[in-house]
């Protein structure tokens, strides 16, 4: 609900250049020997020739010439990079036309393999925590009792690997998410920047929750949370609310709403003060943390993928003046 500082990406690919290159060029011989000898597995080790269409092959052979920098492609050269397969082969032709094609080069860029063996390690080195298109559930790596890694959370593709399966492994398009939203968006396009070096979107989220004014004075006079009413204002008419249904999502969360307008109440702007002075003096390293006590999850706009549910928390909060 806040785009991911894209520098987070690109240090992690510099990091562990050795290893993306190793994967990139297992990935890119794959789809070379695909280009040289188009086939496709018939099951128990057999292989069934395919004839590929001209516009196939000038699809491959442009995946080819320029494979490391697809799969390093930041957003702004991504949407170039679409817009130029797109004149070879549409998207929407190509998950509709030229579907044998398409399935056989997903195999080849080997997706389905990184997602089992290799995302689950790089996503948990980004440090984004919750669904990036919701953010009401966690998205995190775990180990195993043995120590394996397992990832509860899906892979979606910001653009479709049905329509773009040239992109199937590019970095920048791929968004650590929870199985309903994954599956509710399915091939839909959010006119959202995920990633971006924007300054002015990573300051703050274009997305806003609210809680509808009369409901919070009806609370203050009869205490039924119930009653209180979840807002979501949604700029980009009405895309991330009707495609992931966030009101109805939050408005199962009007026990994390009252304990903010009880706190709001209680609190008042003396005695938060007094905190944030008490907790500068004993943790001066740590300040943000006493208002993180305070409203009981992340309360800077760059922490919103650390934890589910903070983008919810924040706009509250500063809605009551929990927080500035």
């Amino acid at each position: 609900m806040i785009s991911i500082n894209q520098n987070i990406i690109s240090n992690i690919l510099d990091a562990k250049s050795t290893e993306v290159d190793t994967l990139i060029a297992g990935a890119k011989q794959s789809v070379v020997d695909f280009r040289n000898t188009p086939d496709k597995s018939g099951g128990r080790n057999i292989r069934i020739p395919i004839t590929l269409k001209q516009a196939e092959i000038e699809y491959l052979d442009k995946l080819i010439s320029e494979f490391e920098s697809i799969v390093k492609a930041d957003p702004k050269k991504l949407k170039v990079l679409k817009s130029e397969f797109d004149a070879v082969i549409t998207g929407e032709n190509l998950a509709k036309h030229n579907k044998e094609f398409k399935n056989e080069l997903l195999v080849r860029m080997g997706y389905s393999k990184l997602r089992n063996d290799y995302y689950s390690g790089y996503f948990e080195s980004t440090g984004l925590k919750a669904c990036v298109y919701c953010n009401s559930q966690l998205a995190v790596t775990v180990r195993s009792f043995k120590g394996s890694k397992s990832a509860k959370f899906q892979v979606d593709h910001f653009l479709p690997k049905s329509e773009y399966p040239c992109f199937s492994i590019s970095f920048f398009n791929l968004l650590p998410v929870c199985g309903p939203c994954n599956g509710t968006k399915q091939t839909s396009l959010i006119d959202f920047n995920v990633y971006s070096n924007d300054p002015l979107d990573l300051k703050d989220s274009p997305f806003k929750f609210r809680l509808d004014k009369k409901s919070i004075v009806s609370y203050r006079i009869n205490g039924v949370k119930e009653k209180l009413v979840v807002k979501f204002d949604d700029p980009l008419k009405k895309a991330i609310n009707e495609n992931f249904d966030i009101e109805g999502i939050y408005s199962t969360q009007k026990d994390i709403a009252e304990e903010l307008i009880l706190k709001s109440i209680i609190y008042n702007e003396k005695y938060l003060k007094s905190l944030r002075y008490s907790f500068g003096k004993l943790y001066p390293d740590k300040i943000p943390m006493a208002e993180r006590l305070l409203v009981g999850n992340y309360t800077r706009v760059k922490d919103i993928h650390k934890r589910p549910m903070s983008k919810f928390t924040q706009d509250i909060a500063r809605q009551l003046k929990l927080i500035k």
